[in-house]
């Protein structure tokens, strides 16, 4: 069963490869003769050790064949230089074209550390790169620079603000050409999530601006919309993207929808697109599916979820605040499988108990255990082959579990962070899931609901019911669109795309990807999306 309805992987063909090299971070504008063309970053692995070659691609052919047209800039990090990391490629409206690329973020990613972000600029279609110029943009994974309509200049970039020791993303202007640049104004920032990476858009005729930002830690947390109506100097506060997609590239389709791409962390494994109003979808968080194979279906207003070696039917939700956050976490549920086989589970992202840590609760058919720790306080005995009421509570430091009402473990939890970074994988121990464990047995799911009330950030409730028909992730299946897949087993390397609309009205979307490439090598892949292909 594929992890969602809607894909067109089919259609992604090769790009480019580099024999024995590492090529990531593609970035793909066009020309007014119609000309494509493409910077990327040409090294030795992902994250280079020997060199860097910032190289421009050109296509004639709306992007079905490449040639490789000249070299920006070398790095040579086995002899003391910086290395570069993500390129971006813009055409000014007086023909000049520009790439902004960052250094090695962790020399210049704090607000009290030197300039990274290096430009260089061509007077003749890219054939040619001016030297390097120095400039005022601080932080790192800038945006491509943008043009607006009185000729400002605008990028956006992220750093690390000292006050909070957390992520804010900046946008940064420049009112001469892009010869001086100035900090105009902090686009997202509350000392909780980790903003970066944030791609602006502008909206109907750049009256609205955009910025679809990354939260970077994942572990089911989506990515946020903020939205500025007087050009980059203010912005609303940040609310949920219906979506969770790393280094979102993002642009105004002509029928006025925005098609955003990016790398999914919240579900199937890949590179993904969503299609929509952001205005009207903010706000809106959408649980997160399956990233691998599984076998699951609803009927008769029950999700049934079948065990299967090299499956994992997963759903995640919206992990709470923090330890101190007030948790409710209930599923009605029956399992069948081998005794003491464990068939399912439910788990908390956040909460960890004094006896087990993270809290994860396995269901088997004669028992619910808190995984961890095998003992009287940590296991209950119950008949659970046939449907039971399972609550998960956390208030003021106590956790319980009960079934039908009755309370049968205990914990407490004691102040502290729980570390939520990079969970982007199937761990349950950091994050709110539900579903499958092992490969063996099957769980039957009429219900699921989660709430959460937080310290600071807004409370969140949760509720699906198998009699409606659909499955948990139902918002997933219909509206993100699989651009190319990567299977996790794989480490999977992919994500940072770009697109554009030709002329003839396709897209044309550019990416990296390792998939099926010798261990630390990668190449690049395009697909050409027809209208129907995100209606």
């Amino acid at each position: 069963m594929l992890i969602h309805t809607r894909t067109v992987a089919h259609k992604v063909f090769e790009v480019w490869r580099s024999p024995d090299r590492f090529t990531k971070n593609p970035d793909v504008i066009l020309l007014r003769s119609g000309r494509l063309l493409l910077v990327y970053s040409d090294t030795d692995s992902h994250w280079s050790h020997v060199s860097q070659v910032i190289t421009i691609l050109a296509s004639d052919d709306d992007g079905s064949t490449w040639t490789k047209l000249s070299e920006v800039h070398t790095a040579k990090i086995d002899q003391g230089e910086e290395r570069l990391v993500t390129p971006r490629l813009s055409r000014i409206s007086d023909g000049r074209l520009v790439v902004i690329c960052d250094h090695d973020d962790f020399r210049h990613f704090h607000e009290d550390q030197s300039l990274g972000n290096w430009i260089w600029w061509s007077r003749d279609e890219g054939v040619t790169w001016e030297g390097r110029c120095t400039n005022e943009i601080m932080g790192f994974e800038p945006d491509r620079i943008m043009e607006l309509r009185n000729g400002r200049l605008i990028v956006g970039s992220h750093l690390v603000r000292r006050d909070a020791q957390e992520y804010a993303e900046v946008i940064h202007v420049s009112d001469d050409g892009g010869t001086h640049w100035r900090e105009l104004a902090t686009v997202a920032h509350d000392g909780y999530h980790r903003f970066c990476e944030g791609g602006i858009v502008l909206l109907q005729n750049e009256s609205l601006m955009a910025c679809v930002l990354r939260e970077t830690r994942s572990a089911g947390l989506p990515s946020f919309l903020v939205f500025s109506e007087d050009s980059g100097e203010t912005w609303s506060d940040p609310q949920m993207a219906p979506f969770a997609l790393h280094r979102p590239y993002a642009k105004e389709l002509e029928d006025g929808r925005v098609m955003v791409t990016g790398r999914h962390v919240n579900g199937g494994l890949g590179t993904y697109a969503w299609v929509g109003d952001l205005q009207a979808e903010a706000g809106t968080y959408a649980i997160g599916g399956p990233r691998r194979k599984y076998c699951a279906q609803v009927a008769d207003g029950v999700l049934i979820i079948e065990n299967r070696p090299e499956h994992e039917c997963r759903y995640t939700m919206l992990p709470p605040q923090n330890c101190s956050s007030e948790v409710c976490f209930e599923a009605e549920l029956r399992v069948e499988g081998p005794p003491g086989s464990a068939v399912a589970f439910l788990s908390i992202a956040s909460i960890r108990t004094k006896a087990t840590g993270p809290v994860v609760v396995v269901v088997a058919p004669d028992a619910i255990s808190l995984l961890g720790r095998d003992g009287p306080d940590t296991t209950y005995r119950s008949d659970m082959t046939s449907f039971r009421r399972l609550t998960l509570r956390h208030v003021k430091g106590l956790f319980t579990i009960s079934i039908d009402g009755k309370e049968v473990i205990y914990g407490c939890v004691y102040r502290g962070e729980v570390d939520l970074s990079d969970a982007r994988g199937g761990d349950p121990t950091k994050r709110n899931q539900f579903g499958q464990y092992g490969d063996r047995g099957k769980s039957h799911w009429r219900s699921v609901s989660f709430s959460s009330k937080n310290p600071t950030l807004d409370d969140y409730d949760w509720t699906w019911e198998g009699r409606d028909g659909s499955f948990p992730d139902d918002y997933q299946r219909r509206r993100m669109i699989q651009i190319h897949a990567n299977h996790p087993d794989t480490m999977p390397d992919h994500g940072y795309s770009s697109w554009l609309t030709l002329p003839d009205g396709r897209i044309i979307l550019v990416d990296y990807t390792n998939y099926g490439d010798p261990h630390g090598k990668s190449h690049l892949v395009g697909v050409h999306l027809e209208p129907e292909d995100i209606a």
